[in-house]
């Protein structure tokens, strides 16, 4: 395969994977006043048992100790106070869970979804060279305009290099390359990528591309799997930092979250 031919399936994989990925996902706010509120992190709706949660960063949901939080819709300008409280697994592990009352799914018109559980892969094992994508909310792209938060999300398709050392715990967590310097949009005419604050508690998806490739199979984005969730960005390395799906402690979260919502 040409270098061409890879940087067109790249490509390819960029666009049906935003189709397929951003009705999953929200910014997360927090109010700062009744009618202003600075971004804060990202995160994903998911469903199990017919209910509907969001899921995050520990690291991000605590600041609802001190300020109320807030998360939006696809295809919406509302923004949705979180009104549950968070069950959560701190480093490392971070990772926080809250449940989310239909009241509040329904306050408006949308094209959102939940993620079923079931597109939680068991283990984090992708291929050698696999594919993986995420959607991020950035603090750079972030504005407050004419009374409303703006945080437009940035797409990311990259692969998995090998884990600082001297960082984090490797047998809970993994690395995927960012360097916004270098990246390349889908259509080749810009570069560069948003500084990663803010994209904390976005979920991590393995495309599952490349594997598909290897056994001759027609690959669509349904055949991905969630793998992880960033919760890091080390200045010093050129990567985002990750929390094995295996220990992001789901059930244990869901568990909890029903006992107390």
């Amino acid at each position: 395969m040409t270098r061409e031919e890879w940087d067109d399936h790249c490509a390819q994989v960029v666009n049906e994977m935003l189709e397929h990925v951003k009705k999953f996902s929200t910014p997360i706010s927090k109010v700062i006043e009744n009618d202003y509120g600075e971004h804060l992190g990202s995160g994903s709706f998911i469903t199990d048992g017919g209910n509907i949660y969001l899921v995050t960063n520990e690291h991000v949901a605590k600041e609802l100790n001190s300020k109320s939080l807030a998360h939006q819709f696809h295809d919406s300008d509302c923004v949705v106070r979180v009104m549950n409280p968070f069950c959560v697994k701190e480093y490392p592990i971070d990772v926080a869970l809250t449940k989310i009352k239909e009241k509040a799914w329904s306050s408006c018109q949308h094209r959102s979804q939940p993620i079923p559980i079931n597109r939680f892969s068991e283990k984090h094992d992708p291929i050698d060279g696999e594919l993986m994508f995420m959607i991020g909310y950035s603090d750079e792209r972030s504005r407050f305009n004419f009374g409303t938060l703006f945080s437009p999300g940035t797409p990311y398709l990259t692969q998995a290099v090998d884990f600082p050392s001297d960082l984090g715990k490797i047998e809970y967590h993994f690395s995927i390359h960012y360097k916004p310097d270098i990246a390349v949009s889908v259509d080749r005419s810009t570069r560069g990528l948003p500084k990663p604050p803010g994209m904390s508690g976005s979920l991590v998806w393995n495309t599952r591309f490349v594997e598909c490739m290897h056994k001759q199979e027609a690959w669509t984005p349904e055949k991905s799997c969630i793998t992880g969730i960033v919760w890091g960005w080390p200045s010093s390395d050129a990567s985002l930092l990750a929390t094995r799906v295996e220990h992001m402690m789901l059930q244990d979260l869901l568990e909890a979250v029903n006992s107390i919502a």
